[in-house]
């Protein structure tokens, strides 16, 4: 039984690079998410990217005035160059432009992520403890996750601006259509409303061409109504010029939900296919049993066609190897018509602290038959993945499966 519902779950539950359609939150809900912040950030070695630990957070929701704010804190900067990442439901669509004019003028790099300083509960968006401290300027010690994190409507315009353009796998770009803001005490007539509309989406259109962005992302983005939102599929982002790798991954992180118990999560997005490229989306999740001592492991990922769900799999750790069956059932279909399989087995958890001394584990699927039985069976590479931030997250999974 506990199998067959966690199967369910990932099923269900997500495939956050693929495009979908959702309802924003209520206006008064997102009138109480907080004003966007910004502090330097430090983490682990390598949190950020190879050889960067310290990072600029940009967290909460965008205003009219916090390009100004932004502006102020990269003067106390100096000349210190810091990626920053976002995390945000978006905002103000003239306060979003101007900040990616900001990072264009300072040649800066920007992702996606979610900043949780030291003592902040990552389960909650607002804690006032949290967000007083987030406030002071000072620089603070924190975690850099992927998962969860969005990068929403005005956003995902102070991203474009960046000369390096980053959303890590697990991460989401959610868009919609533009609306103007009602001011209080001014009343104007639908036709002039129409006219300011159409004004700023043209301004709109052109802040995307100079960013060397794709008109693809203006057009996907006013087709959804105001009230709601689409988040970009993974092929989007690639074709508009905002992230083109071909293969990025996560760090393994800590997942305390909600919904559900706390889990260890990574994700990988790999580009595959010939000269029409199709970008999908793994993730694997470590979780506890009933049984001390070991673990759920769970992979689901995208399919693309030369993908096998039916072929087993070879996980090795570097300590001590594991197959991992193919799932009990067919492939589901999910948005965009891509089909996604799960699998799931259990090991025990030493296996996983053993490989925190490693620098990378990997994962080879079993070959493929051929007709000819003189020739050599096919072969796929093994996917190798790192095992960055893996010693902290499997700590944690630990004091909760023992």
């Amino acid at each position: 039984m506990i199998l067959r519902c966690l199967l369910l779950l990932l099923a269900a539950a997500l495939w956050p690079a693929t495009a979908s359609a959702a309802p924003v939150p209520a206006k008064d809900d997102a009138e109480t998410l907080p004003p966007m912040t910004f502090f330097v950030a430090k983490g682990e070695p390598d949190s950020c990217g190879p050889g960067c630990n310290e990072w600029i957070a940009a967290d909460g929701r965008i205003k009219e005035d916090t390009a100004q704010k932004f502006g102020k804190f990269l003067r106390t900067l100096g000349k210190r160059k810091l990626p920053i990442y976002f995390h945000s439901p978006g905002g103000s669509v003239s306060a979003g432009v101007a900040i990616g004019r900001m990072l264009r003028a300072r040649g800066m790099t920007a992702g996606v992520a979610r900043t949780i300083p030291e003592g902040c509960d990552p389960v909650k968006e607002r804690e006032a403890a949290c967000d007083a401290l987030k406030r002071e300027g000072r620089e603070l010690q924190s975690e850099l996750r992927t998962a969860r994190t969005m990068c929403n409507s005005s956003c995902v315009y102070a991203l474009i601006g960046a000369t390096v353009r980053e959303v890590p796998a697990g991460s989401r770009l959610g868009v919609h259509t533009m609306a103007l803001v009602e001011k209080p005490n001014r009343k104007i007539s639908a036709s002039e409303e129409q006219r300011q509309l159409e004004a700023a989406n043209a301004r709109l259109a052109r802040y995307i061409g100079e960013m060397k962005i794709a008109p693809g992302l203006f057009e996907a983005a006013s087709k959804v109504r105001f009230e709601r939102l689409r988040f970009l599929s993974r092929d989007e982002i690639a074709q508009f010029g905002i992230d083109k790798r071909d293969f990025h991954e996560s760090r393994w992180m800590v997942d305390e939900g909600p919904p559900g118990p706390l889990m260890v999560v990574k994700f990988i997005v790999e580009a595959k296919g010939g000269e029409t490229k199709r970008y999908h989306t793994t993730r694997i999740r470590l979780a506890c049993t009933r049984s001390p001592g070991t673990i759920f492991f769970e992979f689901g990922r995208e399919l693309g066609p030369a993908d096998r769900w039916d072929a087993s799999m070879a996980v090795t750790l570097g300590s001590g190897d594991f197959v991992l069956p193919p799932g009990r059932g067919k492939p589901v279909v999910g948005y965009n018509d891509v089909q996604m399989e799960s699998r799931l087995t259990r090991v025990a958890l030493g296996l996983f602290e053993e490989a925190t001394g490693r620098k990378t584990m990997s994962i080879l699927e079993a070959p493929a038959a051929v007709a000819d039985a003189s020739a050599p069976m096919a072969l796929r590479p093994p996917l190798k993945l790192s095992t960055d931030g893996l010693t902290s997250a499997i700590a944690a999974l630990g004091k909760r499966c023992r």
